[in-house]
């Protein structure tokens, strides 16, 4: 794999707030943002050398800002690049080739579950681009990407086009029991494949559902990761955040308005 030489971010993994997960972004599609840090991850370059050292240039100020002696030292130190009137700070990392997989030295530390992590990242070569870092999809300066890294769209089925909408909230009990709480909570389902709860005055997102013969599945994310089975029956739809055999497992029923 020939990675010697400058190369330019073409879509990368960013936090999606509406599901709560990190997707990949293409660079037109995140033309469209507005946040310091999105602009700086798609203006990043990655310089390999033959030495073995990679420089990740991450997108700084306007050149002519900087004090011309202190960015001629940082310049000439390694810690900086200037291109386009810009001055990029350099990060130094590490590159090796092992039994013909390119690794890249992440300088990450620490343990997982008791396991010593591994900073050395497989780089995963697609076409004549490459993921780096597992987060980064990168071509190099001057050519066009043969396939760009993008989040897929869902396309819902129809019997899940009909199930779009929002549903209003009747009654929690726990299996088992005779006793209802009622109380206001709303779900709603969008075509996109996602959705919104809101009960006790949060707003929980629902990264991905679905509905299949009637059997609903769906996810809800805060703080941690619950997941729904159920049913949907014309306009009521009950859920349960557990196993429905288990006492200890709510139900939450509703009516679709």
């Amino acid at each position: 794999m020939d990675v010697i030489g400058f190369w330019e971010v073409v879509s990368a993994q960013i936090f999606d707030a509406a599901t709560m997960e990190m997707v990949w972004k293409t660079k037109e599609e995140a033309a469209s943002l507005t946040d310091d840090l999105s602009a700086m991850i798609f203006s990043t370059k990655f310089d390999f050398k033959e030495d073995g050292t990679l420089g990740m240039l991450v997108k700084g100020p306007e050149a002519s800002s900087v004090p011309k002696d202190e960015l001629d030292a940082a310049v000439e130190a390694g810690e900086a690049f200037v291109e386009d009137g810009f001055a990029y700070v350099v990060r130094k990392l590490a590159w090796k080739e092992e039994d013909g997989t390119v690794l890249v030295d992440s300088g990450e530390k620490g343990e997982v579950f008791g396991e010593t992590i591994n900073p050395w990242k497989p780089v995963v070569e697609e076409g004549n681009t490459l993921i780096v870092l597992e987060n980064y999809q990168i071509v190099k300066a001057g050519e066009k990407p043969s396939s760009v890294r993008k989040k897929e769209e869902k396309v819902l089925t129809p019997e899940e086009l009909g199930a779009v909408g929002t549903y209003k909230g009747l009654y929690t009990k726990m299996v088992g029991s005779d006793e209802k709480k009622e109380e206001e909570f709303t779900l709603e389902l969008k075509a996109d494949g996602t959705g919104r709860h809101k009960r006790n005055d949060l707003d929980i997102k629902i990264p991905n559902w679905s509905v299949a013969n009637g059997e609903v599945k769906l996810t809800e994310k805060f703080l941690g990761t619950i997941d729904y089975t159920g049913k949907l029956d014309g306009k009521s739809l009950s859920l349960f955040n557990g196993d429905p055999s288990n006492a200890m497992t709510f139900e939450y029923v509703y009516e679709k308005v």
